[in-house]
C-alpha cells in the first residue's frame, strides 16, 4: 500500500470514527454535558452544523451526520484507490455505494464491540464508575 494512501485511510477512518460516535451517542441519548461528549460535538460542528441546515432529521436520526459518515468514507474509498493507482473509471457508483454501506456498517459492529470490551477490561481494574468515558460506554452498551 502507497504510504500516502495509508495515511489518508487512517485520518479520514478516524473522523468517520468521531462522525459516528458523534451520531450513536445522538441516538443512545448520551449526557451532552460529558467531557468527551462536549470534545466529539466540538471536533464534528464545523461540518455537521452547515449540512445540518439542509439535511433534516428524521426520526429521531440526525440525517446529516448520517450522510456524512457516509459520504466521508466514500471519500476516503476513492482517495485510496486513487492513490492505489486504481482509475476513476474503474470504480463503479454501486461498487462505491456498496463498499461504503458495508464499511459504515462494520465500524458500527466495532464501536459496540470494542466499547464491550473496553467495559469488560476496565471491570477487571475497578475504574470509577462516575468517569466521563465510562459514563459514555455505559450510555452505549447498556441499550
Amino acid at each position: 500500500m502507497n504510504p500516502f494512501a495509508f495515511l489518508v485511510d487512517i485520518l479520514l477512518h478516524l473522523y468517520t470514527l468521531v462522525l459516528l460516535l458523534r451520531l450513536l451517542l445522538q441516538w443512545v441519548k448520551a449526557d451532552f454535558y460529558n467531557p468527551v461528549s462536549q470534545f466529539i460535538v466540538k471536533i464534528t460542528n464545523p461540518v455537521v452544523v452547515p449540512v445540518r441546515r439542509i439535511v433534516p432529521g428524521f426520526a429521531g436520526i440526525d440525517m446529516a451526520t448520517l450522510l456524512l459518515v457516509l459520504l466521508v468514507t466514500a471519500i476516503k474509498l476513492s482517495l485510496v484507490a486513487l492513490f492505489n493507482g486504481v482509475p476513476l473509471g474503474d470504480i463503479s457508483a454501486l461498487g462505491l455505494l456498496l463498499k461504503t454501506l458495508l464499511d459504515t456498517v462494520d465500524l458500527v459492529l466495532n464501536v459496540f464491540l470494542f466499547a464491550i470490551f473496553i467495559q469488560a477490561i476496565l471491570s477487571w481494574v475497578n475504574p470509577d464508575p462516575y468517569s466521563p468515558p465510562m459514563q459514555l460506554l455505559g450510555s452505549l452498551t447498556w441499550p
